[in-house]
């Protein structure tokens, strides 16, 4: 009897012979549903070739990723989708940290580039487009969040409307002191973004722009808490506060809580991204949600695109309101 081949592998699995390749090399990514039919044609047939002995022999491949911290919930929803598109690779990520510091970050890049590495995944980057090239050379690279106007590849999603979005929503409901609490950390890109749109959608509703609400909070609860109990202390007007970030919303209600200003009947906060805790804390948020799962997914299935240098489409990375309990209409006066 004839022995079966590649070529029968993807008959029966009803795939190209090429996926069947790209099966045994571990050279991209490959739908869960794909694998199954390959493996379930290669048990029937009895398949047995040079390739599938050695797929457990192959070298070990890395992709470095570069993040700026692990303390955030944004980076670990992201990193749960990495994980779930990276197990049908022969791919490990090899994960470093810059702790927001721009010098951290070039030390941080040179050991990941001395692992071997076979592509770099950065996530807001604090470093300039040529100093990257600087470091890598020719090297894949993708970034996540954070960049303007690279020629790497750059998956994100508009943050300037998502930031329009969330404060037409509160202007929807009858606001109009708006207190904004964005992130100053060096490269993060996105929070001014989302300040843009911020101020877009108030100049749009002909409100004037307050420099006095406009705030550090950190992207971090701490930050954010010291930011509105500032403006309590110093007992500056607001109905309203539009964070950059969900850890930065629940910092902002926790105070707001804490100084007897109840959430939202007398201030109404809305956050970005819907990190899990938002819809159990209380109140529950209101938020700009983003697809980080997906975006985690999509960041490794295009960079082993890229690394088998294949083109590469994102595709759209929709935002979406998702109303819940912490905002709601403006009271007749501010809490003070």
């Amino acid at each position: 009897m004839k022995k079966p081949t590649a070529t029968d592998v993807a008959k029966l699995a009803n795939v190209s012979v090429s996926t069947v390749s790209r099966y045994f090399n571990r050279s991209a990514y490959l739908a869960e549903d794909k694998i199954i039919a390959i493996e379930e044609a290669i048990d029937s047939l009895g398949f047995i070739s040079k390739a599938s002995k050695n797929v457990q022999k192959h070298k070990e491949k890395l992709i470095g990723l570069v993040i700026p911290t692990f303390d955030s919930s944004f980076i670990s929803m992201v990193l749960a989708g990495m994980d779930s598109a990276i197990q049908n690779s022969a791919y490990r990520l090899l994960i470093e940290t810059t702790h927001w510091q721009k010098e951290q970050e070039k030390r941080v890049i040179q050991k990941v580039l001395s692992q071997g590495v076979d592509g770099l995944i950065m996530m807001v980057s604090s470093l300039m487009e040529e100093e990257v090239r600087s470091l890598v050379g020719d090297l894949p690279v993708l970034i996540l969040a954070g960049a303007e106007n690279s020629s790497y590849p750059c998956l994100k999603v508009d943050n300037v409307s998502g930031g329009k979005m969330a404060t037409d929503y509160l202007i929807h409901l009858g606001h109009q002191k708006i207190v904004h609490l964005y992130s100053n950390e060096i490269g993060n890109r996105d929070s001014l973004g989302r300040m843009e749109g911020y101020k877009a959608s108030l100049k749009s509703a002909d409100i004037d722009v307050d420099d006095n609400l406009i705030l550090n909070g950190g992207y971090r609860a701490s930050l954010s808490s010291q930011a509105i109990q500032s403006l309590i202390n110093r007992k500056v007007p607001f109905t309203a506060v539009f964070a950059a970030n969900d850890l930065s919303a629940l910092g902002a209600i926790q105070t707001l809580l804490r100084n007897g200003i109840k959430v939202p009947e007398q201030v109404s906060v809305i956050g970005f991204d819907d990190c899990p805790i938002s819809s159990t804390f209380y109140p529950k948020l209101t938020t700009v949600s983003q697809p980080l799962h997906d975006m985690g997914k999509s960041a490794i299935t295009s960079m082993l695109d890229l690394i088998a240098g294949r083109d590469i489409d994102f595709g759209p990375l929709e935002l979406k309101l998702v109303t819940r309990d912490s905002t709601s209409k403006a009271p007749p006066h501010p809490w003070v």
